[in-house]
């Protein structure tokens, strides 16, 4: 995410960079004097105006990306750890079993071990990945373990269930045909047993399946931790890698720039001693490339024996030098602030987090084993006791049988009775069944107008960038009118922008406007109307006079730079309807040789629709609205991200 958002920052601020002033010779002598200090001395912070809306918020995500606190690595309470939530999984223990289980102490090493293996780790070039590793071996572990009770669970809670429905099965069978008497009490204890052995076959499948699943738990919560801590160290390694490529550009450009104002300086020294020609000094650091790239620039200075232009030359060749010492200490103290987080905070807090997850994910699969074995243990005893108890009050399956007599059970064979099953009275109440509308009806009884609606509700509400009405008429626009002469001069007939305005009112969505193809004037006139009928023009009325104010700068320069600060203030979704339109109409004024509308043409047609003064406007003041359209237009490339649009 940080290196997307550096990119769009790097887009959006390239463009301003273009309007600051040079450096004077004061300022670049001071620059220079402080080389000796580009370690201890911290990066500057640029001025707030200085940079682009986006820029701004750019920077603040990547400064709160960058700084990972405890939202980063949430800390576990009590009743929770992050290998699986032992403390939870084991309600049955004991207030000492469970002092055992969550004290990080008796997971496998002392505070002190721990701290000593840590150190080692980070002093290890592969200590972060070894730890990676092992927590992924033990995951293994888990899933296999976790598979083998899964199954286990399944076949014992098949035989628990086939043993109780053998088991029910004849015994409503005997109920009906069977014989009676000391018989039917010895088979009906038999089955009860059996059926009892069914019943602890399904708890012990129940609670290895409850094994089975806290075991699986314990591997999905290890398995995010070890990702989570697996992204943040692998982003905070790329924030140091990005920032030390950053400063090798950095340091290369201020070496070039040295050596181009060292060329200057000894050329001006020449000519002004003898004005003869200068040969090219050569740096063994720069290589065939650096000496080409500078090659125009040594010609143009050995060239001239003017002491004015020579001079220029020279002062310009400073500044660059100034302006390139200066980013790059900038970006040395960044880089070094930026290692020295990583290598001493960074990178130690991961690497402990990775080796207390790993001892709890080792006890933790240790203490679920240790309860299966107790589980099986209990219910191959409970299995056992069921057949033959221990108290001389119940009878065992062997007594059960040899109390059977035939004799007695003959002459009770005559009684029978049988019992009458009622059928069950249904009282579940009828549920309320609403009626379902069609689309057609539900638009039109709930419509969702566009026209006249703020920009802010309609993007919010679909939530899109830019208005659907504007994106569909710009592409048909484009798509079929961008060679028509008089584009967005000539108004269409109103009951026709009427009728269109109609059907984006009711659903926009499902307006078709390639069937106006014929009639693009249409859509045209439509667009513009949307923009006059927005409550708050595109260029707010609370910006109005900063706009104008800024228009009245006759430097081309300083106006641009005064209109792109206000234009980066805007809201987003004034800001990206705003950009949608200007790279349309300056679509449109690229083929001002068949459509007849420039960029004059089109701020003329366009600045009453888009500015909207908050009283009464001065006559004075629509040469000024067009001065500002036109400036965003004829700037577009530079004002906004063309990729963005």
């Amino acid at each position: 995410m940080m290196l997307a958002n550096t990119n769009t920052f790097l887009k959006r601020s390239k463009s301003k960079s273009k309007l600051f002033h040079k450096a004077t010779p004061s300022q670049i002598a001071s620059s220079h004097a402080n080389d000796d200090s580009v370690a201890d001395s911290q990066p500057a912070a640029p001025p707030r105006q200085s940079l682009s809306r986006r820029a701004s918020i750019v920077m603040r995500n990547a400064t709160n990306d960058f700084h990972l606190d405890d939202e980063d690595f949430p800390t576990t309470s009590s009743d929770e750890t992050t290998g699986g939530e032992v403390v939870a999984a084991y309600p049955d223990l004991n207030s000492s079993e469970l002092r055992t289980v969550g004290d990080p102490a008796r997971l496998g090493f002392s505070v002190e071990e721990n701290e000593k293996i840590v150190q080692v780790l980070c002093d290890f070039e592969s200590g972060f990945s070894l730890m990676l590793d092992r927590i992924k071996q033990n995951m293994a572990s888990c899933k296999e373990v976790a598979m083998f009770l899964k199954k286990r669970a399944g076949v014992e809670e098949e035989y628990g269930r086939s043993m109780m429905k053998l088991s029910q099965n004849i015994l409503q069978s005997k109920s009906d045909d069977g014989k009676r008497g000391t018989y039917a009490e010895a088979w009906k204890h038999t089955m009860c047993l059996h059926e009892h052995v069914g019943e602890i076959r399904l708890k012990f499948a129940s609670r290895i399946a409850d094994i089975a699943e806290e075991v699986s738990t314990l591997h999905k919560n290890t398995e995010r931790s070890r990702k989570q801590l697996k992204e943040s160290g692998y982003k905070h390694w790329r924030v140091v890698h990005e920032s030390e490529n950053a400063l090798e550009k950095a340091k290369s450009k201020y070496e070039s720039c040295s050596e181009d104002w060292e060329r200057a300086i000894l050329n001006r020294e020449q000519v002004i001693e003898g004005g003869s020609t200068m040969m090219m000094p050569q740096n063994s650091k720069g290589g065939l490339a650096k000496s080409i790239s500078n090659l125009h620039l040594w010609k143009t200075a050995t060239s001239s024996t003017n002491p004015a232009k020579v001079q220029k030359l020279e002062d310009d060749a400073r500044t660059r030098a100034a302006l390139a010492n200066e980013s790059y200490k900038q970006q040395l103290a960044v880089t070094n602030n930026l290692r020295t987080q990583y290598f001493q905070t960074h990178l130690p807090r991961l690497i402990r987090q990775l080796v207390e997850t790993n001892e709890e994910c080792d006890h933790t699969l240790k203490t679920h084993l240790v309860t299966y074995a107790n589980e099986l243990e209990q219910s191959i005893t409970q299995e056992a006791l069921t057949v033959r108890p221990m108290e001389p009050v119940k009878i065992d399956l062997l007594q059960a049988v040899e109390k059977i007599n035939n004799s007695t059970d003959f002459e009770q064979y005559m009684v029978s009775c049988f019992a009458n099953a009622n059928q069950q009275l249904q009282k579940s109440e009828y549920q309320y069944s609403p009626y379902s509308m069609s689309p057609e009806a539900l638009n039109l009884a709930h419509p969702k107008p566009v026209f006249g609606v703020d920009l802010t509700v309609v993007t919010e509400r679909e939530a899109a960038p830019v208005p659907v009405v504007v994106v569909k008429c710009i592409q048909a626009v484009e798509r079929y009118g961008l060679r028509t002469q008089g584009l967005y001069r000539v108004s269409a007939a109103h009951h026709n922008v009427q009728r269109l305005r109609s059907l984006l009112d009711k659903d926009v969505e499902k307006v078709n406007l390639d069937e106006w193809n014929e009639e693009i004037n249409v859509v045209a006139s439509a667009l513009k109307l949307y923009f006059r009928e927005l409550p708050d023009s595109l260029f707010p009325k609370s910006m109005y006079h900063a706009f104008i104010d800024a228009a009245r700068h006759d430097a081309e320069n300083t106006r641009l730079m005064h209109i792109h600060e206000l234009v980066n203030q805007l809201s987003d979704a004034h800001y990206n309807t705003l950009g949608a339109l200007v790279g349309h109409l300056f679509n449109v004024q690229q083929l001002e040789g068949e459509n007849r509308m420039g960029i004059q043409n089109l701020a003329i047609v366009w600045a009453p629709t888009l500015m909207d003064s908050p009283g009464e406007v001065d006559p004075m003041e629509l040469r000024l609205q067009s001065k500002v359209v036109e400036t965003v237009l004829a700037n577009y490339t530079r004002i906004f991200d063309v990729e963005s649009f």
